[in-house]
């Protein structure tokens, strides 16, 4: 928000929060408009001058982190706008939350990450190591589920993913997620599915546009 008086006010609108103030023009302001082209506003004072400002979205959780020592903040920008910054809070969160058991709060917080940072095989490793408890389904059984609620697995995760569903004979839940965009799919995940079943096999060969498997399920 840019006012009259040549202030310049950045809230975050959900907490209320002032992240910036300052003032950017000595002389009255009398006209604004968004600036598409910067996801910024620009502004016209008494003396003609046209001024545009914008956020730095590579550098506004960090400096809100740093600046203003509110990594809570921070980390809620993050994960709302998926913008960078905030890595080392999200992975400090996360293994705090793994280290404590708590597996599903954990899978929540790496699913929430921005950019996938916690989105690695390495990840996935992890929580293939943890025991299940009695009475609940297995920790990466948890994880997948949180990422299958709110975005698609990548290729790494749908491999994972779809190895103990085929070794449970539930072919039919891949078949789900493929019509549902949930799997990403690639030669790999075909190689795997095709002992199984050639015709969901064939089905991610051809989303994954690999025409030469697609040529050999036909012929065999």
């Amino acid at each position: 928000m840019i006012t009259k008086y040549g202030y310049i006010h950045l809230y975050d609108i959900e907490t209320g929060t002032c992240i910036y103030m300052n003032r950017i023009s000595g002389d009255t302001i009398f006209v604004t408009a968004p600036h598409e082209a910067s996801n910024g506003i620009v502004g016209v004072n008494r003396k003609g001058q046209v001024l545009s400002v914008s956020i730095d979205e590579d550098n506004i959780v960090g400096y809100i982190t740093n600046q203003l020592k509110n990594p809570e903040l921070a980390l809620k920008i993050s994960v709302r706008c998926n913008l960078a910054g905030a890595e080392e809070l999200f992975v400090r969160r996360f293994n705090m939350l793994f280290g404590q058991g708590q597996y599903s709060e954990a899978a929540k917080v790496a699913a929430s990450a921005p950019k996938g940072i916690l989105r690695t095989p390495q990840t996935i490793q992890r929580f293939q190591q943890c025991p299940a408890q009695p009475g609940q389904a297995s920790p990466l059984l948890q994880y997948f589920s949180i990422l299958l609620e709110t975005s698609q697995l990548n290729k790494a995760e749908s491999l994972e993913l779809a190895r103990p569903v085929l070794q449970q004979g539930r072919n039919q839940l891949l078949e789900k997620w493929l019509v549902e965009g949930k799997l990403e799919c690639s030669e790999e995940l075909g190689d795997l599915i095709k002992a199984h079943d050639s015709t969901l096999a064939l089905s991610v060969y051809l989303r994954a546009n690999i025409p030469q498997k697609v040529c050999q399920v036909f012929c065999n």
